[in-house]
């Protein structure tokens, strides 16, 4: 199956179109698979929390009929799993254990996801947080990370001179960052 834009998947959903669900599985699953096995989880969990948030999808898309994504479809689908799976996780900690089995309590242990090691969702916070950046700091930093002068950059972007590049890098470096804290999926990453 060709690949499939963000526009066309939603359409795909609100149509209850199978091959489109095959898709997402085919393209959306295995990172989230990954997440919930790296952080104490089992496949039938991975499948569970999947489904869920497929489910969590749908009735986006039933109660908002105008909705769009902010960030691509794989993205968004992965966020909301994470959080699902963090919930899950939280829940499992409140658990009593049963008063005959307290020796057991020592031996269970229920680490969350570190925040250091769930490089998917910061990449994905970052590439969404970027596109929303004004139009020459997303060119600017795309260049800089293309390893391109300040000269170059100037001439490539027809700025007046590598000053002024090297001002504005700093200042689109600035706006990022603090766009990124205000990511709620960033800061859902450092709570708890």
């Amino acid at each position: 199956m060709k690949r499939l834009s963000d526009e066309e998947i939603l359409a795909g959903l609100r149509k209850r179109d199978n091959r489109i669900l095959q898709y997402i599985y085919k393209n959306s699953y295995t990172p989230v698979k990954q997440l919930i096995l790296n952080n104490a989880g089992s496949e039938t969990d991975a499948e569970d929390i999947f489904q869920e948030a497929l489910i969590v999808v749908f009735k986006k898309l039933r109660d908002a009929p105008d909705f769009e994504l902010e960030a691509s479809f794989s993205t968004y689908i992965y966020s909301i799993a994470r959080l699902l799976w963090l919930k899950h996780l939280r829940h499992i900690k409140k658990i009593e254990i049963d008063p005959l089995n307290r020796d057991m309590e020592d031996r269970i242990e229920f680490e969350e996801p570190s925040p250091v090691e769930d490089n998917d969702l910061r990449m994905a916070i970052y590439q969404r947080t970027l596109l929303k950046i004004p139009e020459d700091c997303q060119k600017i930093l795309q260049l800089t990370a293309q390893d391109l002068s300040s000269s170059e950059i100037a001439e490539q972007l027809g700025f007046r001179s590598e000053g002024y590049v090297r001002k504005r890098r700093h200042f689109c470096k600035e706006y990022l960052i603090n766009r990124i804290k205000d990511d709620s999926d960033y800061q859902a990453m450092f709570s708890d």
